[in-house]
């Protein structure tokens, strides 16, 4: 469902968040990311659970395309083809900035735009199947437990700089260069009419070219907020 509101304690993202319940909630896109040099970036709140927990996952099975996920200790992974980076320490009930980003060289994690995570790899991305936020995309598990917004994705590596900008702004805010290889940009913002959120939640379909899965559903559950 959309949250009405924020989750207590956020500082940022300031425009709202969606949420997703951990166990049927997720957005089908009907593109798969297929993109070797990339930049994966997303607002995240977990809630802690003992399941992995997919932000996006842009792959045709468990070792290939690009994955980002929380575990189900809550430390973030980001999976490249069949390497992986895993964060230093873990992650819930707290708002932080992930950002996974690959330059045909490097893979690299960020967390909060500071580097936690690097490695030297020659991978190509390959994939298929359509990506999902809140779940897997080769398969309907690991729901996304806890908030998302602003998840973003560009066909290229962005610098420590860019990312420390980026992670400030709405869309709306993007400057000219930061917007150069964006290829989508899911704000999963929410506003104050049940009604319009729902209308906003259309729109957000109709503009990315996505269905909403569990529609029915995440309607009642609006209606059931006004």
């Amino acid at each position: 469902m959309f949250n009405k509101f924020t989750t207590a304690g956020i500082s940022h993202p300031a425009q709202g968040s969606a949420e997703f319940d951990g166990s049927s909630d997720y957005i089908q896109l009907n593109e798969p990311f297929s993109y070797t040099n990339h930049t994966i970036a997303a607002w995240v709140y977990v809630n802690d659970d003992a399941t992995d927990k997919y932000v996006l996952s842009a792959q045709d099975g468990g070792s290939d395309g690009i994955g980002l996920f929380l575990r189900s200790n809550e430390q973030v992974r980001y999976r490249l083809v069949d390497s992986s980076l895993t964060s230093t320490n873990t992650y819930s009930s707290e708002w932080i900035f992930v950002t996974a980003t690959y330059d045909g060289t490097t893979q690299k994690l960020y967390i909060d735009c500071s580097q936690d995570q690097s490695a030297t790899v020659t991978k190509t991305v390959s994939n298929t199947t359509d990506a999902r936020i809140g779940s897997r995309s080769y398969s309907l598990a690991d729901y996304f437990n806890g908030n998302l917004a602003n998840v973003a994705i560009w066909n290229r590596a962005l610098s420590s700089d860019e990312i420390n900008s980026v992670m400030w702004k709405s869309y709306d805010g993007l400057t000219s260069s930061e917007t150069s290889g964006l290829q989508a940009w899911y704000s999963l913002d929410d506003i104050t009419s049940p009604a319009a959120s729902l209308a906003n939640m259309e729109q957000l379909a109709a503009d990315k070219d996505a269905t909403i899965e569990n529609k029915a559903a995440i309607t009642a559950a609006i209606n059931a907020l006004s």
